[in-house]
């Protein structure tokens, strides 16, 4: 605008300067040459020269006009790009949402309290806005990673401002921008980074933005840790006086605040909230466009599309890493709800797992939970049974056949399905359901968001599932569904330590039966493993429900007797030998195989600590008790010889 008023002034003083030459000589001639004679020649130059002037004035002023117009536009242009980087940068990040924008204007009010110089404000505002451009090259697993990060994430985190000024580097910004986005996170006492700049050496534009800039992540939201109030963040603050700060321009920060955030628009208020939503930024689930929040503008909806493709990659992260960090179905099937909660509405989420050919209800979260965990349907029984069947996605269905059994008329109130299988190749592991009470139209990339999160969560499912058999086929005996001998040392350290915790007794029962040898070598062993079958179940029936039997091995036993004192002990001993004793196997009419049971213990404290110890003992009271019963048994077979001999 400068610049056209100066031309209309030169062009005006150039078209006044025409006109009085003209006519200056307009008017020497009419008095001096010819006073009563009108001369045509000197009439049309009198009228022709300031005629010209003023086309020529109106051509170059409209020539001036244009070249400023397009200017303008150009800065217009310049500052909208700016501002739509800035709002990707922005989008990016939700837990900082708005941050840019905030920082723009409290470090553009800071300027302006420390003499910051008018003609390298816009510099300031520009470098502001474009301060975060290096998060770009961060991924957003270490931007949004809830814990601390390790040292070659927050390498990694340290790299941005260089990364941001390399990238402004290509711009011929007319103020110092590149500068201050480089050294914005620097120390006045110089132990900051990239440059380990001290004092003064540092911009002063990067000062100011280093204090404005913690300042707004202080007040907000982070994923490590809650928002701090105003006055809490500035005490913080002011510790890191004359370290992190310049003391000069932190106090002058500390008498201007108030003032800057009451004038602040609403749209950029740093004081927003965690819980308080900005509504001019699309927030939430990925699935706030469905429930009716949807955005009001092109840019709005640019915004979303960014905030929800950053959420999806982080949530796929966050899922992939986490599930890969456990083997325990127990652990794998919430972390799967968990998740699936952050990304997707629902009333009620339910995990089947696949048992032959139906699907058990493994886990239930909200409403309804508790009447839902035992529910249980076939293969082609409602929406999930369909899906287990057909192996194909379900969207939109009617939930009555699923929920009506268990919920009765409370599963009227549901009105939409989105149902998913369980996949691990060709193998159906389970189904995926989750039920609204909301006619829930999901779009297609919100159900291949939860189709990706759906395989994965198969394939973590799965492999629980395989771990779990092959740890218990590894603790577990094959024949008696007992545990084993392995299963019995690393439980036995458990029991240990609760003993000692709760000062209660502990029992090592040590049991071998009597004879067995006999049977395998007469009837042979597949009538040796089905007396063994039937034994385990015998011992296991008359063992109390909190004690723990265990095949060792062959035809020997281990029980582990908890708060079992000596008259416990001798109690469940002579029920488990009566029981036995009264056992006979009949191999085929006519034959009959017997097999009895010798048992020794042990007490955890009295006769040893370690389980070699107690075992020790208990075998060799064990082998005690066997050759009484022994010496029992001959001595009876002796005296019902002797009584047939007599004929009694």
């Amino acid at each position: 605008m400068h610049q056209v008023i100066g031309a209309r002034s030169k062009l005006f003083m150039v078209g006044v300067s025409l006109a009085g030459v003209s006519a200056f000589v307009y008017s020497a001639y009419s008095l001096f040459i010819a006073p009563v004679r009108f001369d045509l020649v000197l009439f049309l130059i009198s009228v022709i020269v300031p005629l010209l002037a003023y086309i020529i004035y109106k051509a170059y002023l409209k020539k001036v006009e244009a070249s400023n117009e397009y200017i303008e536009r150009l800065t217009r242009l310049h500052l909208a790009t700016i501002e739509s980087l800035t709002m990707a940068i922005d989008a990016k990040d939700e837990m900082s949402r708005g941050h840019i924008q905030r920082v723009r204007v409290l470090a553009e009010g800071l300027a302006r309290a420390v003499g910051y110089p008018e003609d390298q404000m816009e510099g300031l505002k520009t470098a502001a806005l474009l301060h975060d451009i290096g998060k770009l090259a961060v991924p957003e697993h270490i931007l949004n990673k809830p814990g601390k990060l390790s040292k070659a994430e927050y390498s990694k985190i340290m790299n941005h401002p260089v990364v941001g000024a390399d990238i402004l580097s290509n711009v011929e910004f007319p103020y110092e921008v590149v500068p201050i986005v480089r050294h914005h996170h620097e120390r006045f006492d110089g132990t900051g980074y990239p440059g380990r700049l001290k004092g003064e050496e540092i911009p002063l534009g990067a000062r100011i933005l280093t204090v404005v800039d913690c300042y707004d992540a202080l007040i907000t939201d982070r994923p490590h840790r809650p928002s701090y109030e105003r006055e809490q963040a500035l005490e913080l603050m002011r510790a890191e006086s004359g370290r992190t700060f310049d003391p000069a321009i932190l106090e002058a920060f500390f008498k201007v605040i108030i003032s800057i955030e009451s004038q602040m628009p609403a749209t950029g208020h740093p004081a927003f909230s965690a819980g308080e939503a900005d509504p001019n930024l699309p927030t939430g689930s990925l699935f706030d466009e469905v429930a009716g929040r949807r955005p009001r503008s092109r840019t709005e909806e640019a915004m979303r599309d960014i905030a929800a493709a950053q959420r999806e990659v982080l949530s796929l992260y966050e899922i992939s890493q986490t599930l890969g960090s456990t083997l325990k179905l127990s652990e794998i099937l919430p972390i799967v709800a968990a998740k699936l909660a952050h990304v997707a509405n629902f009333t009620t989420l339910i995990i089947y797992l696949a048992k032959g050919n139906c699907l058990q209800a493994a886990h239930v979260i909200g409403h309804h939970a508790e009447s839902l965990k035992n529910l249980s349907l076939l293969f082609e029984e409602g929406g999930a049974g369909w899906v287990a069947s057909h192996r194909q996605v379900l969207i939109g269905g009617s939930p009555l056949a699923d929920l009506e059994r268990p919920l009765g008329h409370l599963a009227a109130l549901y009105r939409s399905t989105a149902i998913f299988p369980l996949l691990n190749g060709d193998l159906v592991v389970g189904v995926l359901a989750l039920y609204s009470e909301e006619d829930q139209g999901y779009s297609s990339d919100e159900v291949r968001l939860l189709e990706t999160i759906s395989s994965h969560a198969a394939t973590a499912i799965y492999n629980a599932l395989v771990f779990e058999r092959t740890q218990e086929s590894a603790l577990t005996d094959g024949l008696t569904g007992l545990p084993n001998s392995r299963y019995l040392y690393s439980f036995f350290d458990q029991e240990r330590s609760r003993a000692e915790r709760y000062n209660y007794p502990l029992v090592l029962m040590m049991m071998d039966l009597d004879g067995f040898k006999k049977v395998n070598d007469t009837y042979g062993h597949h009538v040796g493993d089905d007396i063994l079958r039937y034994i385990s179940a015998s011992l296991r029936a008359h063992l109390r429900t909190d004690d723990t039997l265990v095949r060792y091995a062959g035809d020997e036993f281990v029980a582990v007797l908890h708060r079992a004192t000596a008259d416990v002990v001798l109690d469940l001993k002579v029920r488990l030998q009566s029981a036995l004793d009264d056992f006979a196997y009949e191999v085929r009419p006519g034959r009959t195989a017997r097999a009895g049971i010798s048992i020794g213990y042990a007490t955890y404290g009295e006769d040893g600590t370690a389980i070699e110890e107690l075992m020790e003992v208990a075998d060799q009271r064990m082998y005690e008790d066997k050759a009484v019963r022994r010496r029992k048994a001959s001595l009876l077979h002796l005296v019902n010889s002797q009584a047939k001999s007599i004929g009694l």
